[in-house]
């Protein structure tokens, strides 16, 4: 896979604009404040429905689930400026990758409310009642956050051996909460064996911090004003 040379990484620099770095920082860190707080309840031997149900009922749900949605939402939002900006020209197959991984992580913050607001069917998972959001929402999240992790893991090497996103450091957190979460996701319909990897979902936070910061540190290397300063 080519590298972009160093004269050509601080044109890269110069082209992206600082709200892709701010965005990334930012909302990764929302993404990483919202794990910690996600409701923990994990009783054994109930079913999916009722293990929903007791998280639901959790006072933590709603304000765990809004913060992750932030930061799932400026992700995405942020790739989406790098894909239609022009700071990726000179990069195909990172530019190819951003356009992908973008649109998985616009479809996980879409399934992420879906997820937060599914909670009004704790009361009919109480009564076995019928559960239309809840029925939704956990095949919907089991498409996208396995898509949202696993494209991001690529994104973050190839964002590294292309040296327009990241670096193999950074890469690697992007690779084991990438893989972590979207194994857990794409499981946890069928098993609960892999949903010790769900925490991982903050390695990818940590990426995107990491990555929003060597963006704007590289734009501010790039800069003229601050070169002839």
């Amino acid at each position: 896979m080519a590298t972009i040379p160093t004269t050509e990484a601080k044109i890269f620099a110069r082209r992206s604009s600082p709200l892709v770095g701010w965005g990334l920082l930012i909302g990764g860190a929302f993404f990483l404040a919202g794990g910690p707080m996600h409701p923990k309840e994990d009783p054994p031997g109930v079913s999916v429905k009722e293990h929903f149900r007791i998280m639901f009922e959790n006072p933590a749900w709603y304000p765990s689930h809004a913060v992750l949605l932030v930061g799932m939402v400026l992700i995405a939002a942020s790739l989406v400026a790098l894909a239609r900006g022009r700071s990726l020209a000179d990069a195909p197959r990172a530019h190819g990758m951003t356009v992908i991984a973008a649109f998985a992580t616009a479809l996980a913050a879409a399934g992420m409310l879906l997820h937060l607001i599914s909670a009004s069917d704790a009361d009919a998972i109480a009564a076995q009642q019928s559960t239309p959001l809840t029925d939704v929402q956990v095949i919907v999240e089991t498409i996208t956050v396995s898509a949202f992790g696993f494209s991001l893991a690529v994104l973050a090497v190839i964002g590294a051996m292309t040296r327009t996103l990241g670096n193999p450091a950074t890469a690697v957190l992007g690779v084991i909460g990438g893989v972590g979460y979207g194994l857990a996701g794409a499981t946890f319909l069928f098993t609960d064996r892999l949903d010790f990897l769900f925490p991982t979902a903050s390695a990818i936070a940590l990426w995107a911090i990491a990555a929003g910061i060597g963006l704007l540190l590289r734009q501010r290397a790039a800069s003229p004003a601050v070169a002839a300063a």
